[in-house]
């Protein structure tokens, strides 16, 4: 064999080799990824008119007209797969990055609550109203602080510390289990949130 037809055949195993790892790379086509939610998506909230606060996929459009990207964990939605810290987490960054026209980080964080904890809270509404008042410090946090995970079982909390842009720091205690029925069996959501 020759030394071009050497190198030739490394060219081409390399190039088929790339073209394979495609879908590791974000290319290709990548299976899809299993969700569970049979909460409906709320509608009761009012619909944002002309363009400021219109929604699209993961951008949206600001008081200004300036295009605004929205994170992808606001599309994100349970599945069994996750770990709890990961729950907790993905929850935290929804409502860090909440708009409040659309609210998409608060539907995401109820789209992670176990059905016990909607049964508390009750319509999706009262949820919203709950995270405005209760819970306004985890709306457009600057900064967050993620605590030790302490897993017992099927129960996992984690301290979670938020920052807001005065630099006020406001602690709590993010609960999560694992889910032992249907729809939900083997997923972890979000049974309560209570300041620490």
């Amino acid at each position: 064999m020759t030394r071009s037809r050497a190198v030739r055949l490394g060219v081409v195993c390399a190039v088929a080799f790339l073209a394979g790892c495609g879908a590791l790379f974000g290319g290709g086509q990548s299976p899809a990824d299993p969700t569970i939610t049979p909460a409906t998506v709320p509608t009761d909230e009012s619909e944002a008119t002309g363009t400021t606060g219109e929604y699209w996929g993961n951008v949206s459009v600001d008081a200004n007209g300036s295009v605004v990207t929205q994170p992808r964990v606001l599309e994100l939605r349970p599945n069994c797969e996750r770990p709890p810290g990961l729950v907790v987490h993905i929850q935290v960054l929804a409502l860090q990055n909440n708009d409040p026209a659309t609210n998409a980080g608060i539907n995401t964080t109820w789209q992670f609550a176990s059905p016990s904890n909607r049964d508390l809270t009750g319509p999706y509404s009262n949820f919203v109203r709950t995270i405005e008042s209760g819970f306004e410090p985890l709306l457009n946090a600057t900064g967050v602080r993620y605590g030790p995970l302490d897993r017992d079982g099927d129960t996992a909390t984690q301290p979670v510390t938020v920052v807001d842009a005065n630099g006020t720091t406001t602690s709590y205690r993010w609960t999560v289990e694992k889910q032992t029925a249907g729809p939900y069996e083997g997923c972890w959501m979000t049974a309560g949130v209570a300041p620490a």
